[in-house]
């Protein structure tokens, strides 16, 4: 067995990647707990695991430092105090909430605290939170528009990437591919199809490995076009769900490899996401989405808490807003599908308050 902290913590995470594979998926464990669920047995994809790696090393340290040198001698106590320590540090609320989620990995995934010991950082008193003002959060104060202006060399070299992204609202992993399909998942020759209506689309495969189609901003629909025409397919060639997908994949070939991290892919997801709002306000929608989710009740017998399943109705015509954007609800609905979010509340994020473009 290694010896030192940092080493065991990267055999546990290990395990946990191992087993995530063996285990069969994220999907699975939701449906054995009715979709609620949180789980630190299991790392699902290896930006996870990457991740996750990176920031133990820093809670290695931290314990070296502490004079700790095993597993058993990290405390909750130990986990709050690593917390209190970078929130003095002024490290970011999300960069706060992420090492928590990975010391949570290490010690309740490896069976050395119960779940009910987690580190939650809201219930730590004075933590950073995170600003629904998009230009106080960790992401550039810079819009689109204004990124483009600034930086003219950075667009004109990787127009291509900047444009489709705006374009489509893709993340930068959906456009170049990820190390978990060996690259093949990027946008390629087999990721663009025509629509019945005429409109160009994308299929890609995000966070979650959640299959998605995602229809192109109107705007920049012929740029698109320009750009990929001759690679753009027939409608009934369109995969309609994830195992179509994962078989056409296997000969797709991206249009691109990897770029600079100094290039905010976020802002021009925002950049998509307002203006395909705009477009989708424009239509109209009618009749109720309904969503079933987990709730969470008190027994009255024997005071425990358990979770029952339970529905909610929302009218898709009805006025709705988000950050500062007011649309029927569904057009937000609709963009959420194509943006790959299951939550209307993560919207807040490309819509908020200072990154209108």
């Amino acid at each position: 067995m290694p010896k030192n902290l940092k080493n065991r913590f990267r055999t546990e995470l290990i395990r946990q990647r191992r087993n995530a594979r063996q285990f069969g998926g994220r999907d699975k464990l939701k449906k054995l707990h009715e979709g609620k669920y949180t789980d630190y047995s299991h790392i699902y994809s290896d930006r996870s695991y990457q991740a996750h790696l990176g920031r133990s090393r820093k809670f290695a340290d931290y314990c070296k430092n502490q004079g700790l040198k095993t597993f058993e001698e990290i405390t909750p106590e130990v986990g709050k105090n690593y917390l209190i320590y970078e929130r003095n540090q002024g490290l970011s609320a999300s960069t706060i909430a992420s090492d928590a989620l990975a010391v949570n990995h290490l010690m309740i995934g490896g069976g050395y605290w119960k779940n009910s010991q987690r580190l939650i950082k809201s219930k730590i008193t004075g933590m950073p939170k995170r600003s629904n003002k998009i230009y106080q959060q960790r992401e550039k104060s810079l819009n689109s528009t204004e990124w483009r202006e600034r930086y003219p060399s950075y667009y004109q070299k990787y127009q291509g990437q900047i444009d489709t992204i705006r374009a489509f609202g893709l993340r930068r992993r959906e456009l170049v591919g990820g190390s978990s399909y060996h690259g093949k998942d990027g946008l390629g020759k087999n990721s663009l199809y025509w629509s019945k209506s005429g409109r160009i689309m994308a299929v890609t495969l995000g966070k979650g490995g959640k299959f998605r189609q995602i229809e192109c901003r109107l705007d920049l629909q012929p740029k698109m076009q320009k750009l990929y025409g001759e690679y753009i397919r027939p409608t009934n060639e369109m995969p309609r769900n994830k195992a179509e997908y994962m078989r056409i994949m296997r000969t797709n070939k991206p249009f691109y490899g990897g770029y600079s991290h100094s290039i905010p892919s976020h802002i021009f997801r925002a950049d998509y996401a307002q203006f395909k709002l705009r477009e989708l306000a424009s239509k109209s929608f009618s009749g109720s989405r309904v969503y079933s989710y987990s709730k969470r009740i008190k027994s009255p017998q024997s005071g425990k808490y358990h979770y029952v399943r339970t529905v909610k109705y929302h009218n898709l015509s009805k006025q709705y807003q988000i950050g500062i954007y007011k649309a029927p609800y569904g057009a937000f609905y609709k963009l959420s599908e194509y943006m790959g979010h299951n939550r209307l509340d993560v919207l807040q994020s490309y819509l908020g308050e200072g990154r209108e473009n």
